[in-house]
């Protein structure tokens, strides 16, 4: 398993020397915008649409094929209006034009006598689709980009957002509404990946830095509830990631650092016609902690690239893959590893990848398909021990999935867009784990086990089938079915949704959602025990009920009231690895925001959730606080050009404590001390909070620039605690020690664009 870090690090080496010696051919020093225009639903081109930057005299018409350039345009950052006949205007806010560069976006517009199509734009900087009335959240690589205590991380942005609790500083995983990481989605081009974060694996919390570059990214889409027939398998959220398709004017270079690592990324036309993009990093981690003298040593690399052609008119494929791979060594002990496990000796590589092609293809004026085949996954390998055993413990772990998806969409009526398709997905996995006999802190036995599951190749079908159509100028409604069918366990589901919205004016809306969502047991869950292969899909119902104000062109505010009541939850113990579905729950909330877009030099958002995430192990036991219950979340943002290249930006987060089960007391047994516990999560964790602050200073120089960044993290250096560890000595007194979230902390970035 640790070949692919033989093979790659010589790689990753020649890719890094390559881009130190780029000549820097341009010579202009303005920059140019390119892109297309086409309609929202059918994906049509239009061709003779105008595009202009706000409140100058750049602009451009579309050609037939719908593409448009804008040449010769002073750097600088701007708004593009794009209109044409019959359709509404729409505009995009915060679009950078660089020196010597080419900035490509894509405008997709919607007919302006025709009520209802596939995106709904209830305002000039705010889109939605149809489809998702409730709980949509989208942003663009800027806003990841500018965001204060993120060091550029999309992730960590995303956990700013209403009803999204942050895992603390040293996590970039997603907490929604109540629900743990695992029950997210994420998909990167219609490719659904196991693990979009680096140091995170299937069933954990932790995490520490996004996979993929923000500077890769068109835009990015986060459901948290409510989300329409064509996402499945998922009970809490999807995270949708869109890559840029590369631009087809000249070719971008890109050298990033900062204390996470180093990124190339070359961005261009390639040689028949196409365009391509490709980033690839490798972090400092490690070399950071040899400094430091810590006996854990972090590494990463990541490599994520696409190609797009043209095949004809009506025909675009694309070709995404990405690669990752992480490695953590450990010998000797600190205080805190000490506290926080048994073992001074840890081996553990991390490795995943994807690759798919993307086959777009205008069948008429009214009718377009998507084809995707892919390939996705993800495998580990942990040896852990002490220096007489350093391979006490351990596990490998391979997951594969190969998937084929096809979604149809037609425009049947202005009115009504009919939208549906297939899904297949085949899986291979392989498990095997060992670990010697244990105690739990509560002296009950944990007996020597050795795990060695070779599944056979499963698959998991899904069909859907939705409608959206709007029966009067001000209401519109989305109807949609879903079927799930696991042959490994041989169960089926039906997945049945609903969404409407009530328009009273232009600018509000009351918007309701409702749906029955499943999730099927992961692989590595069936594996620790056969009798697992009895187990269920858990199952999840959401309600949700919202207002959409619009009190100006680029400012928006949203209250929304949710329920997710969760059955057939799979839960297990800590002495056997037998799992069962015999747990419940729910999770309830209120959420209030209100978001500026990037206008007039300022961008804003405030935000405020209260919800409670409740679990029931099995029927007749008490109910306790989920562990990643945070009943009040704040978040405000806010950031300002001021002048001279300069940026200025501030994040203030607040999270009540996640609860934990304290310890009461302790007993004796073998001639040893265990430790008492309480009731279950009936104690919290003191509340979560810090200050976040950023500063951007942009140099132009002849033919390239230079960005220079300062974040600064928990500026007030509040000690936020993570989790607590117990020790018990030879009479009983028990020790506590509190593992801490970040102090203050800066991260000195530093991009150039060339």
């Amino acid at each position: 398993m640790s070949t692919p870090a033989i093979i790659l690090r010589p790689g990753f080496l020649g890719f890094f020397l390559l881009f130190l010696s780029l000549p820097l051919l341009a010579q202009e020093k303005s920059g140019i915008i390119s892109g297309e225009v086409r309609d929202v639903t059918t994906k049509q081109p239009l061709p003779m649409a105008s595009v202009a930057l706000e409140g100058t005299s750049y602009g451009a018409m579309s050609d037939v094929h719908g593409r448009f350039v804008i040449r010769n345009i002073e750097p600088g950052t701007y708004h593009i209006r794009g209109s044409y006949i019959g359709y509404r205007t729409i505009f995009l806010a915060d679009i950078v034009a660089s020196q010597s560069r080419n900035t490509t976006v894509i405008l997709e517009l919607q007919p302006s006598e025709v009520e209802m199509e596939e995106v709904t734009i209830t305002g000039g900087y705010f889109q939605k689709p149809a489809d998702q009335v409730v709980s949509l959240r989208s942003l663009t690589p800027q806003e990841i980009r500018r965001s204060p205590g993120s060091a550029e991380d999309i992730f960590r942005v995303m956990q700013s957002l209403p009803g999204v609790a942050t895992a603390g500083g040293k996590s970039a995983q997603l907490i929604v509404r109540g629900g743990s990481p695992d029950e997210n989605l994420t998909l990167l081009d219609n490719i659904e990946i196991y693990n979009p974060i680096h140091f995170a694996r299937s069933g954990e919390s932790m995490g520490i830095i996004s996979i993929v570059n923000p500077s890769l990214l068109r835009s990015v889409d986060f459901l948290t509830g409510g989300f329409p027939a064509v996402y499945g398998d998922k009970m809490s959220s999807v995270f949708d990631m869109t890559l840029v398709d590369g631009n087809r004017e000249l070719t971008n270079y890109d050298v990033n650092a900062n204390v996470a690592g180093f990124g190339a990324l070359v961005d261009g036309p390639t040689f028949d016609g196409g365009s391509m993009v490709v980033s690839a990093r490798r972090g400092f981690f490690d070399i950071i902690t040899s400094i430091m003298n810590k006996p854990a040593s972090p590494e990463y690399y990541d490599f994520v690239g696409k190609t797009t052609y043209d095949l004809n008119e009506n025909n675009r494929m694309s070709i995404v893959g990405f690669y990752y791979l992480d490695k953590i060594s450990k010998s000797g002990n600190t205080q805190e590893s000490q506290a926080i496990s048994k073992y001074n000796y840890v081996n553990r590589d991390d490795y995943g990848s994807a690759a798919g092609v993307n086959w777009r293809s205008l069948i008429s004026n009214r009718v377009y398909t998507l084809t995707t085949l892919s390939f996705s996954g993800n495998g580990w390998i942990t040896r852990q021990g002490i220096e007489s055993d350093p391979s006490l413990a351990g596990e490998e772990i391979r997951e594969n999935s190969y998937a084929l998806k096809n979604e149809t969409v037609i425009q049947l009526a202005p009115s009504f867009e009919l939208k549906g398709g297939v899904q297949l997905h085949l899986l291979d996995s392989r498990h095997t784990t060992w670990k010697p006999a244990d105690t739990t802190r509560r002296g009950e036995i944990i007996p020597a086990s050795l795990i060695s599951s070779l599944s056979p190749v499963s698959n998991k079908t899904a069909f859907f089938l939705q409608d959206t159509w709007k029966p009067l100028p001000f209401v519109s409604i989305t109807t949609g079915l879903r079927y799930d069918l696991f042959s490994f366990t041989n169960k089926a589901t039906w997945s049945p949704r609903l969404a409407m919205s009530y328009s009273f004016s232009d600018r509000l809306s009351l918007n309701f959602s409702y749906g029955t969502f499943y999730q099927t047991p992961a692989s590595y869950q069936i594996a620790l025990d056969p009798a697992n292969q009895l187990l269920k899909s858990s199952r999840a119902t959401h309600s949700i009920v919202g207002f959409d104000y619009l009190l100006a062109e680029d400012l928006r505010a949203t209250v929304e009231v949710y329920r997710k009541n969760l059955s057939d939850v799979v839960v297990g113990n800590d002495t056997t690895n037998i799992l069962t579905n015999a747990g419940s729950g729910k999770a309830q909330g209120i959420e209030f925001s209100l978001q500026k877009k990037y206008t007039n030099g300022f961008v804003g958002s405030v935000s405020y959730s209260y919800s409670t995430s409740d679990r029931q192990d099995a029927p007749g036991l008490s109910t306790y606080a989920f562990e990643y219950d945070r009943p009040h979340i704040i978040n405000l943002l806010a950031g300002v050009e001021a002048g001279n290249n300069w940026q200025l930006g501030f994040k203030w987060q607040f999270a009540s404590g996640n609860p934990y089960t304290p310890i009461i007391g302790t007993f004796k047994k073998n001639a040893l001390y265990y430790v008492i516990e309480g009731e279950k999560n009936s104690a919290r964790y003191p509340d979560y909070h810090k200050l976040d602050f950023r500063i951007d200073k942009k140099f132009l120089f002849g033919s390239y620039t230079l960005t220079v960044y300062l974040d600064l993290w928990n500026v007030y250096n509040r000690s936020n605690v993570i989790s607590y560890s117990y020790k018990t000595d030879s009479n009983g007194a028990v020790t506590e020690t509190a593992r801490l979230d970040f102090g203050l902390l800066p991260i000195l970035g530093l991009t150039a664009q060339f």
